[in-house]
Protein backbone atom coordinates (compact mmCIF):
# COMPACT_ATOMS: atom_id res chain seq x y z
CA UNK A 1 0.00 0.00 0.00
CA UNK A 2 1.43 3.41 -0.87
CA UNK A 3 2.70 5.05 2.30
CA UNK A 4 2.29 8.53 0.81
CA UNK A 5 -1.42 7.96 0.21
CA UNK A 6 -1.96 6.87 3.81
CA UNK A 7 0.03 9.84 5.12
CA UNK A 8 -2.00 12.24 3.02
CA UNK A 9 -5.25 10.73 4.29
CA UNK A 10 -4.03 11.23 7.85
CA UNK A 11 -3.55 14.93 7.08
CA UNK A 12 -7.21 15.19 6.07
CA UNK A 13 -8.24 13.49 9.31
CA UNK A 14 -6.03 15.81 11.36
CA UNK A 15 -7.69 18.80 9.68
CA UNK A 16 -10.75 18.09 11.85
CA UNK A 17 -9.16 17.75 15.31
CA UNK A 18 -12.45 17.97 17.22
CA UNK A 19 -13.91 14.93 15.47
CA UNK A 20 -10.58 13.11 15.58
CA UNK A 21 -10.11 13.62 19.33
CA UNK A 22 -13.76 12.76 19.94
CA UNK A 23 -13.36 9.48 18.06
CA UNK A 24 -10.20 8.65 20.01
CA UNK A 25 -11.86 9.37 23.35
CA UNK A 26 -15.07 7.49 22.49
CA UNK A 27 -13.11 4.52 21.10
CA UNK A 28 -10.84 4.41 24.12
CA UNK A 29 -13.80 4.48 26.51
CA UNK A 30 -15.65 1.81 24.50
CA UNK A 31 -12.58 -0.44 24.61
CA UNK A 32 -12.00 0.26 28.30
CA UNK A 33 -15.58 -0.62 29.21
CA UNK A 34 -15.45 -3.74 27.02
CA UNK A 35 -12.26 -5.11 28.58
CA UNK A 36 -13.57 -4.49 32.11
CA UNK A 37 -16.64 -6.65 31.44
CA UNK A 38 -14.77 -10.01 31.60
CA UNK A 39 -13.35 -9.05 35.01
CA UNK A 40 -16.86 -8.49 36.31
CA UNK A 41 -18.02 -11.76 34.76
CA UNK A 42 -15.18 -13.56 36.55
CA UNK A 43 -16.09 -11.96 39.87
CA UNK A 44 -19.73 -12.92 39.45
CA UNK A 45 -18.75 -16.51 38.64
CA UNK A 46 -16.46 -16.70 41.69
CA UNK A 47 -19.33 -15.46 43.88
CA UNK A 48 -21.56 -18.20 42.48
CA UNK A 49 -19.09 -21.07 42.91
CA UNK A 50 -17.61 -19.93 46.22
CA UNK A 51 -17.91 -22.35 49.18
CA UNK A 52 -20.86 -21.72 51.42
CA UNK A 53 -23.91 -19.57 50.84
CA UNK A 54 -24.00 -17.27 47.84
CA UNK A 55 -23.61 -13.59 48.71
CA UNK A 56 -26.55 -12.34 46.66
CA UNK A 57 -25.93 -8.75 47.71
CA UNK A 58 -22.39 -8.83 46.32
CA UNK A 59 -23.62 -10.78 43.28
CA UNK A 60 -26.29 -8.14 42.63
CA UNK A 61 -23.69 -5.37 42.80
CA UNK A 62 -21.43 -7.29 40.40
CA UNK A 63 -24.27 -7.86 37.92
CA UNK A 64 -25.38 -4.21 38.23
CA UNK A 65 -21.86 -3.02 37.49
CA UNK A 66 -21.71 -5.49 34.58
CA UNK A 67 -24.91 -4.02 33.09
CA UNK A 68 -23.59 -0.48 33.61
CA UNK A 69 -20.34 -1.35 31.82
CA UNK A 70 -22.25 -2.92 28.91
CA UNK A 71 -24.51 0.14 28.53
CA UNK A 72 -21.54 2.49 28.77
CA UNK A 73 -19.66 0.50 26.12
CA UNK A 74 -22.70 0.62 23.82
CA UNK A 75 -23.08 4.40 24.27
CA UNK A 76 -19.37 5.01 23.65
CA UNK A 77 -19.50 2.82 20.52
CA UNK A 78 -22.50 4.79 19.25
CA UNK A 79 -20.66 8.09 19.77
CA UNK A 80 -17.58 6.67 18.08
CA UNK A 81 -19.53 5.55 15.00
CA UNK A 82 -21.50 8.80 14.81
CA UNK A 83 -18.36 10.95 15.00
CA UNK A 84 -16.57 8.73 12.48
CA UNK A 85 -19.51 9.09 10.11
CA UNK A 86 -19.48 12.87 10.47
CA UNK A 87 -15.72 12.98 9.96
CA UNK A 88 -16.00 10.80 6.86
CA UNK A 89 -18.64 13.07 5.32
CA UNK A 90 -16.60 16.18 6.16
CA UNK A 91 -13.58 14.71 4.40
CA UNK A 92 -15.72 13.69 1.41
CA UNK A 93 -17.16 17.21 1.22
CA UNK A 94 -13.69 18.74 1.28
CA UNK A 95 -12.30 16.32 -1.31
CA UNK A 96 -15.17 17.01 -3.73
CA UNK A 97 -14.57 20.72 -3.32
CA UNK A 98 -10.86 20.26 -4.02
CA UNK A 99 -11.54 18.11 -7.09
CA UNK A 100 -13.98 20.69 -8.47
CA UNK A 101 -11.55 23.54 -7.78
CA UNK A 102 -8.84 21.50 -9.48
CA UNK A 103 -11.04 21.09 -12.57
CA UNK A 104 -11.46 24.88 -12.60
CA UNK A 105 -7.73 25.54 -12.25
CA UNK A 106 -6.36 22.90 -14.64
CA UNK A 107 -5.13 23.97 -18.05
CA UNK A 108 -7.60 23.09 -20.80
CA UNK A 109 -4.92 20.95 -22.41
CA UNK A 110 -5.34 18.42 -19.56
CA UNK A 111 -9.13 18.34 -19.91
CA UNK A 112 -8.83 17.94 -23.68
CA UNK A 113 -6.52 14.94 -23.26
CA UNK A 114 -8.53 13.05 -20.62
CA UNK A 115 -11.99 11.53 -20.72
CA UNK A 116 -14.56 13.66 -18.92
CA UNK A 117 -16.27 10.54 -17.58
CA UNK A 118 -13.08 9.45 -15.82
CA UNK A 119 -12.64 12.89 -14.24
CA UNK A 120 -16.25 12.86 -13.03
CA UNK A 121 -15.74 9.32 -11.69
CA UNK A 122 -12.87 10.55 -9.53
CA UNK A 123 -14.98 13.39 -8.15
CA UNK A 124 -18.05 11.27 -7.36
CA UNK A 125 -17.45 7.50 -7.37
CA UNK A 126 -13.89 7.49 -6.03
CA UNK A 127 -14.78 9.92 -3.24
CA UNK A 128 -17.73 7.66 -2.34
CA UNK A 129 -15.45 4.59 -2.26
CA UNK A 130 -13.03 6.48 -0.04
CA UNK A 131 -15.81 7.75 2.23
CA UNK A 132 -17.39 4.31 2.65
CA UNK A 133 -14.02 2.67 3.19
CA UNK A 134 -13.00 5.24 5.79
CA UNK A 135 -16.34 4.95 7.57
CA UNK A 136 -16.10 1.17 7.90
CA UNK A 137 -12.38 0.74 8.35
CA UNK A 138 -11.17 3.71 10.38
CA UNK A 139 -13.23 2.95 13.48
CA UNK A 140 -12.73 -0.81 13.14
CA UNK A 141 -8.99 -0.39 12.77
CA UNK A 142 -8.49 1.97 15.69
CA UNK A 143 -10.88 0.30 18.14
CA UNK A 144 -9.61 -3.12 17.04
CA UNK A 145 -5.98 -2.24 17.71
CA UNK A 146 -6.91 -0.61 21.02
CA UNK A 147 -8.87 -3.72 22.02
CA UNK A 148 -5.97 -6.01 21.15
CA UNK A 149 -3.47 -3.94 23.14
CA UNK A 150 -5.86 -3.54 26.09
CA UNK A 151 -6.67 -7.24 26.30
CA UNK A 152 -3.00 -8.26 26.11
CA UNK A 153 -2.23 -5.87 28.98
CA UNK A 154 -5.11 -7.27 31.05
CA UNK A 155 -4.11 -10.88 30.33
CA UNK A 156 -0.48 -10.22 31.25
CA UNK A 157 -1.54 -8.54 34.49
CA UNK A 158 -3.85 -11.43 35.43
CA UNK A 159 -1.68 -14.34 34.28
CA UNK A 160 1.61 -13.72 32.49
CA UNK A 161 1.85 -17.23 30.99
CA UNK A 162 -1.53 -17.06 29.24
CA UNK A 163 -0.72 -13.54 28.09
CA UNK A 164 2.55 -14.77 26.56
CA UNK A 165 0.71 -17.54 24.67
CA UNK A 166 -1.47 -14.90 23.04
CA UNK A 167 1.51 -12.65 22.25
CA UNK A 168 3.40 -15.51 20.58
CA UNK A 169 0.46 -16.52 18.34
CA UNK A 170 -0.58 -12.96 17.39
CA UNK A 171 2.24 -12.16 14.90
CA UNK A 172 1.29 -15.20 12.80
CA UNK A 173 -2.23 -13.85 12.27
CA UNK A 174 -0.94 -10.33 11.53
CA UNK A 175 1.71 -11.60 9.08
CA UNK A 176 -0.66 -13.80 7.07
CA UNK A 177 -3.34 -11.09 6.86
CA UNK A 178 -0.85 -8.41 5.78
CA UNK A 179 0.64 -10.66 3.08
CA UNK A 180 -2.79 -11.29 1.57
CA UNK A 181 -3.76 -7.60 1.91
CA UNK A 182 -0.65 -6.44 0.07
CA UNK A 183 -1.41 -8.90 -2.72
CA UNK A 184 -4.99 -7.68 -3.12
CA UNK A 185 -4.18 -3.94 -3.21
CA UNK A 186 -2.92 -4.03 -6.80
CA UNK A 187 -6.13 -5.64 -8.00
CA UNK A 188 -8.36 -3.24 -6.09
CA UNK A 189 -6.38 -0.35 -7.58
CA UNK A 190 -6.90 -1.83 -11.04
CA UNK A 191 -10.61 -2.26 -10.32
CA UNK A 192 -11.10 1.40 -9.41
CA UNK A 193 -9.23 2.53 -12.53
CA UNK A 194 -11.30 0.22 -14.74
CA UNK A 195 -14.53 1.52 -13.18
CA UNK A 196 -13.45 5.01 -14.20
CA UNK A 197 -12.60 3.85 -17.72
CA UNK A 198 -15.92 2.02 -18.06
CA UNK A 199 -17.85 5.02 -16.75
CA UNK A 200 -16.08 7.34 -19.19
CA UNK A 201 -16.86 5.05 -22.13
CA UNK A 202 -20.52 4.68 -21.14
CA UNK A 203 -20.78 8.47 -20.79
CA UNK A 204 -19.22 8.93 -24.23
CA UNK A 205 -21.54 6.40 -25.89
CA UNK A 206 -24.67 7.68 -24.13
CA UNK A 207 -23.98 11.24 -25.27
CA UNK A 208 -23.30 10.24 -28.86
CA UNK A 209 -26.01 7.67 -29.62
CA UNK A 210 -27.21 9.59 -32.68
CA UNK A 211 -23.74 9.24 -34.20
CA UNK A 212 -23.39 5.61 -33.08
CA UNK A 213 -26.69 4.67 -34.69
CA UNK A 214 -26.10 6.71 -37.84
CA UNK A 215 -22.93 4.71 -38.52
CA UNK A 216 -24.53 1.45 -37.31
CA UNK A 217 -21.68 1.26 -34.82
CA UNK A 218 -23.71 -0.53 -32.11
CA UNK A 219 -21.97 -3.89 -32.50
CA UNK A 220 -18.43 -2.48 -32.36
CA UNK A 221 -19.45 -0.22 -29.49
CA UNK A 222 -20.76 -3.25 -27.62
CA UNK A 223 -17.55 -5.18 -28.33
CA UNK A 224 -15.40 -2.47 -26.80
CA UNK A 225 -17.72 -2.19 -23.81
CA UNK A 226 -17.58 -5.97 -23.34
CA UNK A 227 -13.78 -5.89 -23.46
CA UNK A 228 -13.52 -3.26 -20.72
CA UNK A 229 -16.27 -4.94 -18.71
CA UNK A 230 -14.50 -8.31 -18.97
CA UNK A 231 -11.24 -6.81 -17.70
CA UNK A 232 -13.17 -5.33 -14.78
CA UNK A 233 -14.82 -8.70 -14.13
CA UNK A 234 -11.50 -10.59 -14.13
CA UNK A 235 -9.86 -8.03 -11.87
CA UNK A 236 -12.85 -8.20 -9.52
CA UNK A 237 -12.79 -12.00 -9.37
CA UNK A 238 -9.07 -12.07 -8.53
CA UNK A 239 -9.31 -9.31 -5.92
CA UNK A 240 -12.33 -10.94 -4.28
CA UNK A 241 -10.55 -14.32 -4.28
CA UNK A 242 -7.68 -12.92 -2.26
CA UNK A 243 -10.03 -10.77 -0.20
CA UNK A 244 -12.13 -13.82 0.64
CA UNK A 245 -9.03 -15.55 2.05
CA UNK A 246 -8.43 -12.88 4.67
CA UNK A 247 -11.43 -13.45 6.92
CA UNK A 248 -11.37 -17.28 7.16
CA UNK A 249 -7.58 -17.24 7.59
CA UNK A 250 -7.88 -14.75 10.43
CA UNK A 251 -10.69 -16.77 12.00
CA UNK A 252 -8.63 -19.99 11.82
CA UNK A 253 -5.62 -18.41 13.50
CA UNK A 254 -7.84 -16.74 16.09
CA UNK A 255 -9.51 -20.07 16.84
CA UNK A 256 -6.03 -21.40 17.58
CA UNK A 257 -5.54 -18.57 20.09
CA UNK A 258 -8.90 -19.33 21.73
CA UNK A 259 -8.12 -23.06 21.90
CA UNK A 260 -4.67 -22.47 23.38
CA UNK A 261 -6.05 -20.15 26.08
CA UNK A 262 -8.90 -22.58 26.83
CA UNK A 263 -6.69 -25.65 27.14
CA UNK A 264 -3.96 -24.01 29.20
CA UNK A 265 -6.55 -22.33 31.45
CA UNK A 266 -8.37 -25.63 32.00
CA UNK A 267 -5.15 -27.31 33.15
CA UNK A 268 -4.46 -24.32 35.42
CA UNK A 269 -7.94 -24.63 37.00
CA UNK A 270 -7.50 -28.38 37.55
CA UNK A 271 -4.11 -27.78 39.16
CA UNK A 272 -5.54 -25.05 41.38
CA UNK A 273 -3.44 -22.32 39.74
CA UNK A 274 -6.49 -20.43 38.42
CA UNK A 275 -9.95 -19.79 39.82
CA UNK A 276 -13.04 -20.74 37.83
CA UNK A 277 -14.07 -17.09 37.69
CA UNK A 278 -10.69 -15.99 36.38
CA UNK A 279 -10.77 -18.84 33.86
CA UNK A 280 -14.13 -17.61 32.57
CA UNK A 281 -12.62 -14.11 32.34
CA UNK A 282 -9.77 -15.45 30.21
CA UNK A 283 -12.17 -17.31 27.92
CA UNK A 284 -14.17 -14.11 27.47
CA UNK A 285 -10.94 -12.20 26.80
CA UNK A 286 -9.88 -14.82 24.25
CA UNK A 287 -13.22 -14.42 22.48
CA UNK A 288 -12.94 -10.62 22.61
CA UNK A 289 -9.36 -10.80 21.42
CA UNK A 290 -10.27 -12.66 18.24
CA UNK A 291 -13.11 -10.31 17.31
CA UNK A 292 -10.93 -7.32 16.30
CA UNK A 293 -8.92 -9.52 13.94
CA UNK A 294 -12.11 -10.78 12.35
CA UNK A 295 -13.53 -7.26 12.07
CA UNK A 296 -10.32 -5.82 10.64
CA UNK A 297 -10.03 -8.66 8.13
CA UNK A 298 -13.66 -8.11 7.11
CA UNK A 299 -13.06 -4.44 6.26
CA UNK A 300 -9.73 -4.95 4.50
CA UNK A 301 -11.49 -5.12 1.12
CA UNK A 302 -13.14 -1.77 1.83
CA UNK A 303 -9.81 -0.38 2.98
CA UNK A 304 -8.13 -1.54 -0.21
CA UNK A 305 -10.84 0.02 -2.36
CA UNK A 306 -10.67 3.22 -0.31
CA UNK A 307 -6.89 3.46 -0.66
CA UNK A 308 -7.03 2.75 -4.40
CA UNK A 309 -9.70 5.43 -4.79
CA UNK A 310 -7.66 7.83 -2.67
CA UNK A 311 -4.64 7.20 -4.91
CA UNK A 312 -6.66 8.16 -8.01
CA UNK A 313 -8.07 11.26 -6.31
CA UNK A 314 -4.64 12.41 -5.16
CA UNK A 315 -3.11 11.69 -8.57
CA UNK A 316 -5.70 14.05 -10.04
CA UNK A 317 -5.19 16.70 -7.35
CA UNK A 318 -1.42 16.50 -7.95
CA UNK A 319 -1.82 17.63 -11.56
CA UNK A 320 -0.15 20.97 -12.22
CA UNK A 321 -2.46 23.98 -12.36
CA UNK A 322 -2.39 26.44 -15.21
CA UNK A 323 0.72 28.59 -14.86
CA UNK A 324 0.29 31.20 -12.14
CA UNK A 325 0.12 34.84 -13.06
CA UNK A 326 2.21 37.55 -11.42
CA UNK A 327 1.54 41.30 -11.47
CA UNK A 328 -0.81 41.97 -14.37
CA UNK A 329 -1.42 44.98 -16.57
CA UNK A 330 -5.00 46.26 -16.55
CA UNK A 331 -6.67 47.37 -19.77
CA UNK A 332 -9.07 50.10 -18.66
CA UNK A 333 -10.85 50.64 -21.97
CA UNK A 334 -10.61 48.24 -24.88
CA UNK A 335 -10.46 49.73 -28.38
CA UNK A 336 -10.25 46.32 -30.04
CA UNK A 337 -6.97 46.53 -31.95
CA UNK A 338 -5.44 43.05 -32.14
CA UNK A 339 -1.94 42.19 -33.34
CA UNK A 340 -0.66 38.64 -33.72
CA UNK A 341 3.10 38.64 -34.16
CA UNK A 342 5.48 35.79 -35.00
CA UNK A 343 3.16 33.22 -33.40
CA UNK A 344 4.23 29.58 -32.96
CA UNK A 345 2.11 26.84 -31.41
CA UNK A 346 1.75 23.05 -31.37
CA UNK A 347 -0.26 20.57 -29.30
CA UNK A 348 2.51 18.04 -29.84
CA UNK A 349 6.09 19.40 -29.98
CA UNK A 350 6.87 16.87 -32.71
CA UNK A 351 4.04 18.17 -34.93
CA UNK A 352 4.08 21.98 -35.31
CA UNK A 353 0.69 23.47 -36.16
CA UNK A 354 0.99 27.27 -36.29
CA UNK A 355 4.36 28.63 -37.39
CA UNK A 356 5.48 32.24 -37.79
CA UNK A 357 1.89 33.55 -37.97
CA UNK A 358 1.55 37.34 -38.12
CA UNK A 359 -1.46 39.57 -38.75
CA UNK A 360 -2.84 42.93 -37.67
CA UNK A 361 -6.53 43.60 -37.02
CA UNK A 362 -7.78 47.17 -36.79
CA UNK A 363 -10.26 48.16 -34.10
CA UNK A 364 -13.82 47.44 -35.17
CA UNK A 365 -12.90 45.13 -38.03
CA UNK A 366 -14.68 41.87 -38.72
CA UNK A 367 -12.13 39.15 -39.37
CA UNK A 368 -13.21 35.90 -40.98
CA UNK A 369 -11.02 32.84 -40.42
CA UNK A 370 -11.46 30.09 -42.99
CA UNK A 371 -9.63 27.00 -44.10
CA UNK A 372 -9.92 23.23 -44.32
CA UNK A 373 -10.20 20.98 -41.29
CA UNK A 374 -7.02 21.03 -39.22
CA UNK A 375 -5.85 24.34 -40.68
CA UNK A 376 -5.65 25.93 -37.22
CA UNK A 377 -8.86 28.00 -37.11
CA UNK A 378 -10.14 26.83 -33.72
CA UNK A 379 -6.59 26.73 -32.40
CA UNK A 380 -6.19 30.41 -33.19
CA UNK A 381 -9.37 31.15 -31.21
CA UNK A 382 -8.03 29.08 -28.29
CA UNK A 383 -4.90 31.20 -28.30
CA UNK A 384 -6.84 34.47 -28.48
CA UNK A 385 -8.87 33.40 -25.42
CA UNK A 386 -5.74 32.12 -23.61
CA UNK A 387 -7.22 28.65 -23.35
CA UNK A 388 -3.76 27.63 -24.57
CA UNK A 389 -0.51 29.58 -24.41
CA UNK A 390 1.67 30.11 -27.51
CA UNK A 391 5.04 28.42 -27.72
CA UNK A 392 6.52 31.66 -29.02
CA UNK A 393 5.37 35.03 -30.31
CA UNK A 394 2.83 37.52 -29.03
CA UNK A 395 -0.86 38.34 -29.16
CA UNK A 396 -1.43 42.01 -28.34
CA UNK A 397 -4.70 43.80 -27.60
CA UNK A 398 -4.39 47.58 -27.91
CA UNK A 399 -0.62 47.12 -27.78
CA UNK A 400 -0.64 45.08 -24.54
CA UNK A 401 0.62 41.50 -24.63
CA UNK A 402 -2.15 39.20 -23.43
CA UNK A 403 0.52 37.34 -21.43
CA UNK A 404 0.82 40.50 -19.32
CA UNK A 405 -2.94 40.54 -18.67
CA UNK A 406 -4.83 38.16 -16.42
CA UNK A 407 -6.62 35.30 -18.17
CA UNK A 408 -9.91 36.47 -16.67
CA UNK A 409 -9.52 39.95 -18.13
CA UNK A 410 -8.62 38.62 -21.59
CA UNK A 411 -11.65 36.32 -21.60
CA UNK A 412 -13.98 39.06 -20.39
CA UNK A 413 -13.02 41.14 -23.42
CA UNK A 414 -14.52 38.55 -25.77
CA UNK A 415 -18.03 37.27 -26.19
CA UNK A 416 -17.83 33.74 -27.59
CA UNK A 417 -20.47 31.62 -29.34
CA UNK A 418 -19.40 28.02 -29.86
CA UNK A 419 -20.70 25.52 -32.39
CA UNK A 420 -21.90 23.23 -29.59
CA UNK A 421 -24.36 25.29 -27.55
CA UNK A 422 -24.14 24.61 -23.80
CA UNK A 423 -27.43 24.63 -21.90
CA UNK A 424 -27.59 23.73 -18.21
CA UNK A 425 -30.59 22.58 -16.19
CA UNK A 426 -32.44 25.71 -15.14
CA UNK A 427 -34.89 28.28 -16.44
CA UNK A 428 -34.59 29.97 -19.81
CA UNK A 429 -33.91 33.26 -18.02
CA UNK A 430 -31.13 31.69 -15.92
CA UNK A 431 -29.49 30.28 -19.04
CA UNK A 432 -29.55 33.63 -20.82
CA UNK A 433 -28.20 35.42 -17.73
CA UNK A 434 -25.35 32.94 -17.22
CA UNK A 435 -22.70 35.53 -18.08
CA UNK A 436 -24.44 38.32 -16.13
CA UNK A 437 -26.13 36.90 -13.05
CA UNK A 438 -27.25 40.33 -11.82
CA UNK A 439 -29.16 41.09 -15.06
CA UNK A 440 -32.72 42.33 -14.67
CA UNK A 441 -35.69 40.63 -16.31
CA UNK A 442 -35.97 43.58 -18.69
CA UNK A 443 -32.34 43.17 -19.80
CA UNK A 444 -32.87 39.45 -20.34
CA UNK A 445 -35.94 40.10 -22.49
CA UNK A 446 -34.08 42.74 -24.53
CA UNK A 447 -31.24 40.28 -25.20
CA UNK A 448 -33.75 37.61 -26.25
CA UNK A 449 -35.48 40.07 -28.58
CA UNK A 450 -32.16 41.03 -30.17
CA UNK A 451 -31.46 37.32 -30.77
CA UNK A 452 -34.90 36.80 -32.38
CA UNK A 453 -35.76 34.49 -29.48
CA UNK A 454 -38.43 36.38 -27.54
CA UNK A 455 -41.43 35.04 -29.48
CA UNK A 456 -40.17 31.46 -29.20
CA UNK A 457 -39.79 31.84 -25.45
CA UNK A 458 -43.29 33.28 -25.08
CA UNK A 459 -44.65 30.16 -26.77
CA UNK A 460 -42.98 27.91 -24.17
CA UNK A 461 -45.20 26.55 -21.33
CA UNK A 462 -43.80 28.87 -18.63
CA UNK A 463 -42.16 31.50 -20.81
CA UNK A 464 -38.86 32.67 -19.36
CA UNK A 465 -39.46 30.45 -16.31
CA UNK A 466 -39.62 27.28 -18.43
CA UNK A 467 -37.19 24.70 -17.04
CA UNK A 468 -34.66 23.50 -19.60
CA UNK A 469 -33.23 20.02 -19.20
CA UNK A 470 -29.51 19.40 -18.99
CA UNK A 471 -27.98 19.88 -22.43
CA UNK A 472 -31.22 21.47 -23.65
CA UNK A 473 -32.78 18.09 -24.39
CA UNK A 474 -36.30 19.56 -24.47
CA UNK A 475 -35.58 22.28 -27.08
CA UNK A 476 -34.25 22.24 -30.63
CA UNK A 477 -30.62 22.70 -31.67
CA UNK A 478 -31.43 26.08 -33.19
CA UNK A 479 -33.15 27.25 -30.01
CA UNK A 480 -30.16 26.19 -27.94
CA UNK A 481 -27.83 28.23 -30.10
CA UNK A 482 -30.16 31.23 -30.01
CA UNK A 483 -30.11 31.13 -26.21
CA UNK A 484 -26.30 31.15 -26.29
CA UNK A 485 -26.38 34.10 -28.68
CA UNK A 486 -28.77 35.96 -26.36
CA UNK A 487 -26.36 35.16 -23.52
CA UNK A 488 -23.56 36.97 -25.37
CA UNK A 489 -25.80 39.87 -26.38
CA UNK A 490 -26.65 40.39 -22.71
CA UNK A 491 -23.00 40.62 -21.62
CA UNK A 492 -22.28 43.25 -24.31
CA UNK A 493 -18.56 42.36 -24.73
CA UNK A 494 -15.87 44.55 -26.31
CA UNK A 495 -15.01 41.95 -28.96
CA UNK A 496 -16.68 38.88 -30.45
CA UNK A 497 -15.63 35.36 -31.38
CA UNK A 498 -18.12 33.38 -33.43
CA UNK A 499 -17.10 29.75 -33.88
CA UNK A 500 -19.47 28.17 -36.40
CA UNK A 501 -22.07 30.43 -34.82
CA UNK A 502 -24.93 29.76 -37.23
CA UNK A 503 -24.08 26.32 -38.60
CA UNK A 504 -26.87 24.57 -36.64
CA UNK A 505 -29.73 26.98 -37.39
CA UNK A 506 -32.25 26.76 -40.21
CA UNK A 507 -32.06 29.31 -43.04
CA UNK A 508 -34.90 31.55 -41.82
CA UNK A 509 -33.59 31.67 -38.25
CA UNK A 510 -30.05 32.17 -39.51
CA UNK A 511 -31.07 35.29 -41.40
CA UNK A 512 -32.67 36.79 -38.28
CA UNK A 513 -29.67 35.89 -36.14
CA UNK A 514 -27.23 37.22 -38.71
CA UNK A 515 -29.08 40.55 -38.70
CA UNK A 516 -28.75 40.71 -34.90
CA UNK A 517 -25.06 39.91 -35.16
CA UNK A 518 -24.54 42.57 -37.80
CA UNK A 519 -25.91 45.15 -35.37
CA UNK A 520 -23.85 43.73 -32.50
CA UNK A 521 -20.62 43.66 -34.51
CA UNK A 522 -20.86 47.31 -35.52
CA UNK A 523 -17.86 49.05 -33.98
CA UNK A 524 -16.60 45.84 -32.36
CA UNK A 525 -13.63 43.75 -33.41
CA UNK A 526 -15.08 40.37 -34.37
CA UNK A 527 -13.48 37.06 -35.28
CA UNK A 528 -15.70 34.66 -37.23
CA UNK A 529 -14.72 31.02 -37.75
CA UNK A 530 -16.96 29.35 -40.33
CA UNK A 531 -17.11 26.74 -43.05
CA UNK A 532 -20.08 28.52 -44.63
CA UNK A 533 -18.25 31.05 -46.74
CA UNK A 534 -21.53 32.75 -47.69
CA UNK A 535 -21.83 34.10 -44.13
CA UNK A 536 -18.51 35.98 -44.21
CA UNK A 537 -18.58 37.74 -47.55
CA UNK A 538 -18.98 41.13 -45.86
CA UNK A 539 -15.96 40.65 -43.56
CA UNK A 540 -13.36 43.44 -43.54
CA UNK A 541 -10.58 40.87 -43.69
CA UNK A 542 -10.53 37.17 -44.48
CA UNK A 543 -7.65 35.10 -43.15
CA UNK A 544 -7.25 31.94 -45.20
CA UNK A 545 -5.41 29.32 -43.13
CA UNK A 546 -3.82 26.11 -44.29
CA UNK A 547 -1.62 23.99 -42.01
CA UNK A 548 -1.29 26.85 -39.54
CA UNK A 549 -0.14 29.38 -42.11
CA UNK A 550 -1.98 32.41 -43.50
CA UNK A 551 -1.82 31.52 -47.19
CA UNK A 552 -4.06 34.38 -48.30
CA UNK A 553 -5.48 37.53 -46.79
CA UNK A 554 -7.93 40.13 -48.07
CA UNK A 555 -11.59 40.85 -48.75
CA UNK A 556 -13.94 38.33 -50.31
CA UNK A 557 -13.99 39.71 -53.87
CA UNK A 558 -10.23 40.36 -53.87
CA UNK A 559 -9.51 36.76 -52.91
CA UNK A 560 -11.89 35.37 -55.53
CA UNK A 561 -10.15 37.41 -58.23
CA UNK A 562 -6.81 35.84 -57.28
CA UNK A 563 -8.12 32.39 -58.27
CA UNK A 564 -6.03 30.91 -55.45
CA UNK A 565 -6.64 28.78 -52.37
CA UNK A 566 -9.72 30.73 -51.22
CA UNK A 567 -11.21 30.66 -54.71
CA UNK A 568 -10.92 26.86 -54.83
CA UNK A 569 -12.23 26.49 -51.27
CA UNK A 570 -15.21 28.76 -51.96
CA UNK A 571 -16.17 27.08 -55.23
CA UNK A 572 -15.70 23.56 -53.87
CA UNK A 573 -18.18 24.33 -51.11
CA UNK A 574 -20.79 25.64 -53.49
CA UNK A 575 -20.19 22.67 -55.79
CA UNK A 576 -20.97 20.37 -52.82
CA UNK A 577 -24.06 22.37 -51.93
CA UNK A 578 -25.26 22.18 -55.55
Amino acid sequence: MPVETSKRLVQYIKAFPGYFVGILVASTLAVLFQILIPIQIGRAVNLLVAAGAVDFSALGRAIGLLILLALSAALASYLQNDLASRLSYRISHQLRQEVFLKIQSLPLSYLDQHAYGDIVSRAINDVDYLSNGLLQSFTSLFSGLATIVGIIIMMLSLNAKIGLIVIVLTPISVLVSSLIANRTYRYFQEQVALRGELGAYMDEMANNQYLVKSFTYEERSQERFDAINLRLHKSGVISQFYGALINPTARLLNAMVYAAVGLYGAFAVVNGQLSVGLYSSFLTYANQYTQPFNEISAVINEMQTALAAAQRIFDFLNQADAESEGDQVTLDHCQGQVTIQDLYFSYDPKRPLIEDFTCHVKAGDTVAIVGPTGAGKTTLINLLMRFYEPDAGQILIDGIDTQDMSRDQVRQLFGMVLQDAWIFQGTVAENIAYGKAEASQEEIIQAAQAASLHRLIEQMPEGYDTILEEGGANISTGQKQLICIARILLTDPDMLILDEATSSIDTVTEQAVQAAFDKLMQGRTSFVVAHRLSTIQEADTILVLDQGQVVEQGRHQELLEKHGFYYNLYNSQFDRQA
